[in-house]
Formats: C-alpha cells, sequence, structure tokens
C-alpha cells in the first residue's frame, strides 16, 4: 500500500551541514538552535536531541515526518511510545515515580491457585512494579492498581507468564531478570499503535517525551524507533545530482 503523503513540505532552511555521525540520537531543544558544542554536557545534549526535530506531518498513519538540517526522518509511532513506556516502568522499578490509577473494583484475572499461590509470594515485588495484587479467591487474583498509561488487557497476559516462570523455574526463578520482558509485554499493549491518527501536537509531545530517556533510538524489541536519509540522497535519487 502507497503511503498517503500529507503536508510533505521541508520548511527547514539550514541545511548546509549535518550534526549526526552516529545512531545515537540525541537532540537540541529547538529546531532553530544552533548545533551543540563539544565542550558542552553530553547529559543536556541527550536530553533535547528528539524535540529539536522539525514535525512535518503523519504518513500510513504510522510514521512521523521530521527533518532536522539536512536530513529527513521517519519515527515509527508505535516503536518510538513503546520505549518511552518502557522507561518509565523500569524507572518505576528502580524506585522512581509513576502516576498510578487504583480500580474502584478489582480487576480480576482467573489462574489456578497454584499460580495464584505463586503470584503472592511475589506480592512486593510486583508492587515495586507499580501494580497492587490482592487474592480474591482460590484461582482469582485481583489487581487494585497499576500504573496509569497501562492497559487493563495487557495485565492477564504479563501475570500469566510471571507466574507460569515462577512455578517452572521454581526457586531459581529471578524476577529481576524476567522485569524486562514483562515490561515490554506491558508497553507494547499500552501505548499508540500503527495506523492511529496523531495531531501535530500529540507527535511534538512524543518527540519530548523521548528526551526523558537517553538510550530510546530502539524499542524494547530491538527494532529502531527511526531511520533517516539525507536531503543529498533525496537529490540523487530524483537525479538532480550526481
Amino acid at each position: 500500500q502507497t503511503p498517503e503523503l500529507k503536508n510533505y513540505a521541508f520548511q527547514d532552511q539550514s541545511l548546509n551541514k549535518t550534526q549526526f555521525q552516529s545512531k545515537d540520537f540525541y537532540f537540541q531543544n529547538t529546531a532553530n538552535e544552533k548545533a551543540p558544542q563539544e565542550s558542552q554536557d553530553p547529559v543536556s545534549l541527550k536530553q533535547s536531541y528528539w524535540s529539536s526535530f522539525q514535525v512535518v506531518g503523519q504518513i500510513n498513519l504510522t510514521y512521523i515526518v521530521c527533518q532536522k538540517d539536512d536530513q529527513m526522518i521517519l519515527v515509527d509511532q508505535h516503536a518510538a511510545h513503546e520505549r518511552v513506556a518502557f522507561e518509565k516502568l523500569m524507572r518505576k522499578w528502580q524506585g522512581g515515580p509513576i502516576d498510578l490509577q487504583n480500580y474502584l473494583f478489582p480487576l480480576a484475572i482467573d489462574l489456578s491457585p497454584e499460580k495464584c499461590e505463586a503470584l503472592l509470594f511475589y506480592q512486593k515485588d510486583i508492587q515495586k512494579m507499580g501494580i497492587e495484587i490482592e487474592q480474591m479467591g482460590p484461582g482469582t487474583m485481583g489487581i487494585k492498581s497499576a500504573p496509569l498509561f497501562v492497559k487493563e488487557s495487557s495485565l492477564p497476559q504479563v501475570f500469566e507468564k510471571l507466574a507460569a516462570d515462577t512455578l517452572e523455574f521454581g526457586g531459581s526463578f529471578n524476577l529481576e531478570k524476567s522485569i524486562s520482558d514483562l515490561f515490554a509485554t506491558m508497553a507494547c499493549h499500552s501505548v499508540i499503535r500503527a495506523g492511529q491518527s496523531l495531531s501535530l501536537p500529540e507527535m511534538k509531545e512524543l518527540l519530548v517525551a523521548m528526551d526523558e530517556f537517553p538510550l530510546s533510538s530502539f524499542c524494547p524489541h530491538g527494532r529502531p524507533v527511526s531511520v533517516e536519509m539525507t536531503f543529498t540522497e533525496i537529490e540523487k535519487m530524483f537525479g538532480r545530482i550526481h
């Protein structure tokens, strides 16, 4: 399917020089700021990379079209948002803040009595994930609260896997080693999907959120968040230069 192009116009005139010599994408805070000097604090550079892009629009309801200096950049909206959600969950696990939602009535998940018992063994560790659980019956686990952005539909799969792994590996099971997979599952099912229409402010907001985390060039499953093409490459494709 040929993607529909909307508002596909390059407006930035500063097309002389690229700042980007590697896949480690860290941006300046606005599209008009000058390239950072090498003597600047590297941390500050990491916090202003994505938000410096000029957002042009969205194509195929999947990719955010941006430009920066001499490059066009396509950002995969699902991969980008998935990375943000994953990092927020990981930050919570490490003791950081996160917005929680308390359910008026606990969400009930049907599991075997053995799996419920296995989850209760890790009740305090699960609470570090921002999720509060309680046993509602011999084969029913209740979820009383969870991170605000996490969709309820992702939780049964997460707890089924966690309980199954706990029973399979027994005393050798290490929740710390499984937490990345669990968070990746929660993030994947809780964020913007491909095929979802985004407004210009929503696209800009996503890029700003990406700057909160330094290692955001790939989604939790290892797919690239963005691809780029220089205007020189584009001009060669159109035969304007050789």
